[in-house]
């Protein structure tokens, strides 16, 4: 029986991969502790764990036997058994391995850790550097000789998970556990002993009972200047000051609740972070919590996945969108307004009509005459008609009309009634409209449209440094791609804050600042909403609190921040902040089509439901300056008349100069030929007389 025991325990350990038989085998290794393997598997199952990894260094000297029967007494109540060794290079890369495994998929990891005092400093030290710290990893560590060091208590993290057991006395073991008091850093509490069985279950006090009270503890917290979350003044002495903000009354509210006291610091690089980069180094204060010198971080911190590779996050203190801002649309020349109130393709439909209802209205009438044959200058017919239909398009009055037929009158009205009801009505209101507010050019609200103008019109993206909002750019395809290609070209990419990138906006037309809506929003509000223009909602965006991989009070602050979210306590503060804003800055029209329809299905104001008094902005009297097309147009059907008279008064005097040149001409002419036919007739009548006398003279003379 006993045989069968002994090799069903082998069987299962070289199934699992790791169980090295030689250990079995060797009768080298000294004796554990009497009562160690009863103990073991009660505190591993008071922990409560279905699973333990046992791990012994290179200054073990432990039997196998006392090894074999640990094991198998951990067997027969269901523990499952990884038995590990660190007496090469391969068997710890194969522990750190199986660590990081569990790390990567959040499956608890249980170790009891077998080694002399020196060893447990180093291995511990080793974890530290390598992270393997979480809250689902447990560390048992014997300690078999004297007191605790104070080298392996400073390096313990707060946020490692440890426990040490003692034997200071036959049969009694004493369990320290380093996260069973909130306020103080490398210090092993004791929280329980065996002697013979537990003194209580669990094993371990529970992290929200040990975290819901932080008994005055003081956090340095790094701080930025992020309007409306924080307002940070930087004062000369290298020193800053907080003037408030939504998450400085959030993080109040929290510190209240738990008991703990916080001060900021000024961190060294001004910006979030964004990822770990390929050097393995992750700038900002993310990268301050990664390398576990800040406890957590309260600002608008954006959720992303590069991030959550660093850091862990609360819950959700803000439900975001991501977007971008341009400077408002300037004002489309007011010359030009007199053709507005019709886009480009409806003017050449206009003097289509135009030119065919003349014809029309010709053919109307002269359609009779045809087939009747009846005589009928159909020219002057013809004009007339273009006349009286041009008379109407002008909405000049005119009592002379090209024919009296009833058909001609009904063609006529019609013509009158299309022309002043439709065309001319319509453009009148349109064009008052126009003038009563002055339009605006096309506003930049898509990403397509935006990288549209960085091509051709070029306009310039701007993002906060080491904000996900770079990441996304950096990391995104399709147009995200596009545009972080465009950004390329361009001097300036990066800002120090959204702030610094909104007054960029303000200066320049030609700039747009890419983050968070919120964000962008108030300082719309801050400088006059009025000289920006806000995009449509592009993603979804969360922020929250980040914290340290492994935090253990990450759920109390879950706990307290899902209560104000459910109570409506961070929504109040939030819109508390707008109504700080000057009344003056404030705006009642929303910005975008969204805003619209948010509005109208909510009845509340755009983004953040804020009480905001009626705007005028936008609206203006009409003035001699709206009116100066309609006086550009005067005067070019001025110049064109007078032109007209010119060209007309020209032809006329050519026309007048070459009748009289004709004139003369026929009547020189003439009197050439009444020369020619006097100076005929004389000749005529000279032969004649001569032909006269020569027939006298013949017959007078002698026969």
């Amino acid at each position: 029986m006993k045989m069968n025991v002994i090799t069903l325990c082998m069987l299962f350990h070289s199934s699992l991969g790791f169980f090295n038989i030689q250990h079995i085998a060797s009768d080298t290794l000294t004796l554990l502790p009497k009562g160690f393997s009863p103990a073991v598997k009660d505190i591993v199952e008071g922990i409560p764990s279905t699973a333990l990894t046992i791990v012994r260094g290179n200054s073990t000297n432990i039997r196998s036997s006392d090894i074999f029967e640990l094991i198998c007494l951990l067997y027969e109540n269901n523990i499952q058994v990884i038995n590990l060794d660190l007496t090469t290079t391969d068997n710890k890369a194969i522990f750190f391995s199986f660590l990081k495994e569990g790390l990567d998929t959040s499956n608890e990891r249980t170790s009891l850790i077998l080694c002399r005092p020196l060893e447990c400093e180093n291995l511990l030290s080793e974890l530290t550097e390598n992270n393997f710290i979480h809250r689902t990893i447990l560390y048992m560590f014997y300690w078999s000789d004297g007191d605790i060091s104070s080298k392996f208590r400073q390096t313990l993290k707060e946020a490692m998970r440890v426990t040490v057991i003692t034997n200071p006395r036959e049969g009694v073991f004493r369990i320290y556990y380093n996260q069973a008091t909130p306020n103080r850093l490398h210090h092993l509490s004791l929280v329980n002993w065996w002697s013979g069985k537990l003194y209580k279950s669990p094993l371990l006090p529970s992290a929200n009972v040990v975290y819901n009270n932080f008994q005055g503890r003081v956090f340095d917290v790094p701080v930025l200047h992020a309007p409306p979350w924080h307002f940070v003044k930087f004062n000369n002495k290298s020193t800053i000051e907080v003037k408030g903000g939504r998450d400085d009354k959030l993080l109040s509210l929290i510190a209240k609740r738990l008991n703990f006291r916080y001060q900021y610091y000024d961190p060294p690089d001004r910006s979030q972070g964004s990822s770990i980069s390929g050097n393995g180094t992750f700038k900002g204060t993310l990268g301050l919590i990664w390398k576990r010198k800040a406890d957590f971080f309260i600002g608008d911190v954006t959720i992303t996945w590069e991030r959550l590779q660093a850091v862990e996050f609360s819950f959700v203190t803000l439900a975001d969108s991501g977007a971008f801002l341009t400077h408002a649309p300037a004002k489309l020349s007011e010359t030009l307004a007199i053709i507005r109130p019709f886009r480009w393709e409806v003017w050449p439909l206009v003097c289509a009509t135009l030119i065919v209802t003349g014809p029309a209205l010709w053919f109307v009438i002269a359609a009779p005459s045809f087939w009747q044959n009846r005589h009928q200058d159909q020219l002057r017919l013809f004009s007339k008609c273009c006349w009286f239909t041009t008379t109407l398009f002008l909405r000049q009055s005119s009592s002379k009309e090209p024919s009296s037929t009833h058909k001609a009158r009904l063609v006529a009205i019609l013509i009158s009634l299309g022309t002043t009801y439709v065309i001319g009505d319509m453009y009148s209101a349109n064009l008052t409209s126009l003038l009563a507010r002055p339009a605006r050019e096309q506003p930049i609200g898509t990403l397509e449209a935006l990288e549209e103008a960085m091509r051709d019109r070029k306009y310039e993206l701007v993002v906060e440094r080491h904000s996900s909002s770079l990441t996304i750019l950096e990391n995104g395809t399709g147009v995200y791609g596009r545009l972080a290609k465009l950004m390329r070209r361009q001097k300036l990419q990066r800002v120090r804050s959204i702030e610094v990138g909104v007054r960029l906006v303000l200066a320049h037309k030609k700039i747009a600042v890419f983050g968070g809506r919120e964000t962008l929003f108030y300082d719309t509000e801050r400088f006059g909403s009025h000289n920006f223009h806000l995009s449509e909602k592009l993603y979804t965006r969360y922020s929250a609190i980040a914290l340290q991989i492994g935090s253990p009070y990450l759920e109390t602050f879950n706990n307290v921040i899902m209560n104000l979210f459910e109570a409506g306590i961070i929504a109040k503060m939030t819109k508390d902040e707008y109504k700080k804003l000057p009344e003056q800055s404030r705006r009642s029209d929303p910005v975008t089509e969204s805003d619209k329809i948010n509005v109208d299905v909510t009845g509340d104001s755009a983004v953040t439901s804020q009480a905001q008094t009626e705007s005028t902005i936008g609206l203006e009297p009409l003035s001699l300056v709206m009116l100066r097309g309609a006086f550009c147009l005067l005067g070019i059907g001025h110049f064109v008349a007078a032109l007209v008279l010119a060209v007309e008064i020209q032809t006329y005097r050519r026309s007048h100069v070459l009748e009289i040149e004709e004139n003369s001409t026929n009547k020189l002419s003439k009197q050439k030929a009444a020369r020619r036919f006097k100076k005929l007739v004389k000749i005529k009548f000279r032969k004649l007389l001569r032909s006269l006398y020569n027939q006298i003279d013949t017959a007078l003379g002698p026969v």
